[in-house]
C-alpha cells in the first residue's frame, strides 16, 4: 500500500514526510527525546532529505545529535544501491547520525559493507517501515493505511524548509 501510493514519479519526493515520521516514532521507543526537524527541498538537498535531532542527556552535559535522513521509495523487488546509502554517510559530520529509510530492502553485501566500515546509520527497510505505520495508524485509529498517508501528506508542503542542518541545535 505504501509503495503503490507513493510510486508514481510525481510522489516519490513525498515520501520523505512518511519516513521522517516513521524514523520519529522508531527512535522514539528507545529515545524519547526525538526531535523532528523538517523536510529539505527538493532540488540540490545533496542526498539529504529530513533532518531531525536526538537530545542526549540534560543539563551542561547535555548532547543533541543531528540525525540526517535519506528516504527512498525504491521497487520491493530490488535492493538499495550501496551507492545511496554510501552518500549519506559521506554527508554525517562527526558525531552525526544518519537514516536511510527504504520501501525495499538491504543487501547482504551492503549490510556487511555497513559493518565493517562502521557506519553510523539507522536503516529502517520496507519491512520495518509497514510494520511502524502500521502500528502509527492503530494507535492513531484511522481506518486503514491509504488514509493515514493522504492525511500525512497534506502535511508535507509545510513540512519543507531550506534551512542548514546545524540549525536544528538551536530549536
Amino acid at each position: 500500500e505504501i509503495y503503490k501510493f507513493y510510486s508514481a514519479p510525481s510522489a516519490k519526493k513525498r515520501f520523505e514526510n512518511l519516513a521522517s515520521i516513521v524514523t520519529e516514532n522508531l527512535i522514539k521507543k528507545s529515545s524519547n527525546n526525538y526531535k523532528k526537524g523538517w523536510i529539505t527541498r527538493g532540488s540540490g538537498d545533496s542526498g539529504i532529505d529530513f533532518i531531525g535531532r536526538m537530545d542526549i542527556g540534560s543539563g551542561f552535559g547535555a548532547a543533541k545529535v543531528i540525525v540526517l535522513g535519506q528516504a527512498k521509495c525504491e521497487n520491493l523487488n530490488t535492493p538499495t544501491s550501496g551507492t545511496h546509502i554510501a552518500r549519506t554517510v559521506a554527508k554525517l559530520r562527526r558525531g552525526w547520525l544518519g537514516v536511510y529509510v527504504t520501501t525495499s530492502y538491504f543487501s547482504e553485501k551492503v549490510q556487511i559493507e555497513i559493518l565493517e566500515d562502521k557506519y553510523p546509520i539507522l536503516l529502517i527497510n520496507g519491512k520495518t517501515l509497514s510494520e511502524e505505520v502500521n502500528e502509527i495508524v492503530l494507535q492513531k485509529r484511522y481506518k486503514n493505511v491509504r488514509e493515514y498517508l493522504h492525511e500525512i501528506d497534506k502535511e508535507y508542503e509545510g513540512a519543507i524548509k531550506s534551512r542548514d542542518p546545524e540549525e536544528i541545535l538551536l530549536d
